[in-house]
C-alpha cells in the first residue's frame, strides 16, 4: 500500500486524509490537540458561540485507519518526500502534502484573528470595549479572507448601534475578481454607517495616544483596534516572495508526488475554508488517479466562497474562480446559510455534504 505522510491537521490535512482512509496508508503529522473551525471564530469573538462549539479533538475527527503523530514538523525535504519532527523522528512517504495553513505575521504588535487565542482577546476588546471608535481592517499583503474585516465591522455596529466604526482598505482600488465583493460591502456598510477608508496603508500603530499612522502620514483615531495582518508559512525555504509555498494553481502541485493544499501555497484565490476543501478534493482524486489508474485526473480553476453576517438577520455570499466573481445580497437566506454551516463543517471533513457543495457551486458558476 502507498504511503501518504500529510503535515497538518487543519480542514484541508484532516479532510485528505479521509477522503484517501483505507486507500492509502496515511500518517497524519499534527501537534495540536484541537481543531478549531476558523469561521466560527467570528461568533465566538462576538459571544455568539462557545469555545466547545467551534473545537474538536484531533484525533476524533480522523477515521481510525490514520495514524496521528502528535508533534510538530521542523524540516520538510520535498525531494526526499520526507518530514523531520521536532523529536528528530523522519517520515518519509510515496506522496507528501502539506497542509500547514498560513501563521499571521506579528507586525505593529497586530496578530490578526485566526486562532482561539486571539479569538480570546479579540473577544475581550468585544465585551469590554475601551471607548466608541472602533477601527476595524488589514495590512497589505496575502490575509486569510478578505471578507473578514468587513463581516467583523458589520457585526460590532450591530452589537453598538452608536459606536463609531470605521474599516481602512489597504488599497485604493481592490483587484478586479474583488470588486462585486468591495462594491457589495460598501454598500452594506453605507447602509449601517460604517466609514470605510481607502488606500489606507499601515505605517505605526501609537498606542499610548491611540492613533493609527499610514505611510502617507494620514493619522485615525481608536479606541478599541482589530487589524487582521498577512499570513505566512513557517517553512520559509520553502517559500517564494509571496511567503507562501508556490503551486501549479490547477494540479496545487510543489514538486512530483508533493502537493501542498489550503493556506499554505500561493495559488492566486482567497484562502476560504471553502477554497481549501475543493483544492483538497482535486488532490484526493489526482492521487487515487495515478494508484488506481481508473479516474481522469482534475484540475482546480480557484473556486472559493464565503458566506458573511451583513448585519441583523441579514448575509452577504461571495463566490469566485480564477476568472471571475460574484457577490450577492444582502438575504436572510445567506445569514442562515451561514449560520448553518458552523455545525455542517465537522461533517464537510469526511466530504459527506459534497452533495449539498457541489450542486450549488455548479449552479452558481453557471449564473455568473
Amino acid at each position: 500500500m502507498k504511503k501518504l505522510v500529510i503535515v497538518g491537521g487543519g480542514n484541508a490535512g484532516t479532510l485528505l486524509a479521509n477522503l484517501l482512509a483505507g486507500k492509502l496508508d496515511i500518517t497524519v503529522i499534527e501537534p495540536n490537540e484541537y481543531h478549531v473551525y476558523q469561521p466560527g471564530l467570528v461568533d465566538f469573538m462576538l459571544g455568539e458561540l462557545n469555545e466547545d462549539t467551534i473545537k474538536r479533538p484531533t484525533g476524533a475527527l480522523l477515521r481510525p485507519s490514520i495514524k496521528w503523530v502528535k508533534s510538530k514538523a521542523v524540516k520538510i525535504l520535498p525531494e526526499d518526500r520526507t518530514i523531520i519532527a521536532e523529536d528528530g523522528q523522519k517520515y518519509e512517504g510515496d506522496y507528501l502534502v502539506i497542509a500547514t495553513g498560513g501563521t499571521n505575521k506579528d507586525m505593529f504588535r497586530l496578530r490578526g484573528y485566526h486562532t482561539l487565542d486571539e479569538g480570546k482577546a479579540i473577544r475581550e476588546i468585544i465585551e469590554n470595549p475601551k471607548g466608541k471608535n472602533f477601527v476595524i481592517g488589514s495590512l497589505p499583503g496575502i490575509i486569510k479572507c478578505p471578507a473578514a474585516p468587513w463581516e467583523i465591522s458589520f457585526l460590532i455596529k450591530r452589537k453598538y448601534p452608536e459606536a463609531n466604526v470605521s474599516i481602512i482598505v489597504p488599497v485604493k482600488q481592490p483587484p478586479q475578481l474583488q470588486v462585486p465583493m468591495f462594491n457589495l460591502f460598501s454598500k452594506i456598510a453605507s447602509s449601517l454607517g460604517i466609514n470605510v477608508i481607502t488606500g489606507f496603508v499601515i505605517n505605526n500603530v501609537d498606542y499610548e495616544n491611540k492613533l493609527i499612522l499610514s505611510t502617507d502620514g494620514e493619522k485615525i483615531s481608536f479606541d478599541n483596534l482589530i487589524i487582521d495582518t498577512p499570513i505566512t508559512t513557517n517553512f520559509t525555504d520553502l517559500a517564494d516572495k509571496s511567503g507562501l509555498i508556490p503551486v501549479d494553481k490547477e494540479t496545487l502541485a510543489f514538486k512530483d508526488g508533493v502537493f501542498v493544499i489550503g493556506d499554505a501555497n500561493n495559488a492566486p484565490t482567497p484562502k476560504t475554508g471553502a477554497s481549501a476543501h475543493f483544492q483538497t478534493e482535486i488532490v484526493a482524486n489526482n492521487i487515487l488517479s495515478e494508484i488506481e489508474g481508473n479516474k481522469s485526473k482534475e484540475k482546480y480553476k480557484g473556486e472559493a466562497m464565503c458566506a458573511v453576517y451583513a448585519g441583523h438577520k441579514s448575509g452577504a455570499l461571495v463566490w469566485l474562480n480564477y476568472e471571475k466573481s460574484k457577490a450577492l445580497g444582502p438575504s436572510t437566506m445567506y445569514y442562515y446559510m451561514k449560520k448553518t454551516f458552523t455545525y455542517m463543517y465537522w461533517a464537510s471533513l469526511y466530504g459527506s455534504i459534497d452533495i449539498i457543495l457541489k450542486p450549488m457551486f455548479s449552479s452558481l458558476s453557471k449564473n455568473i
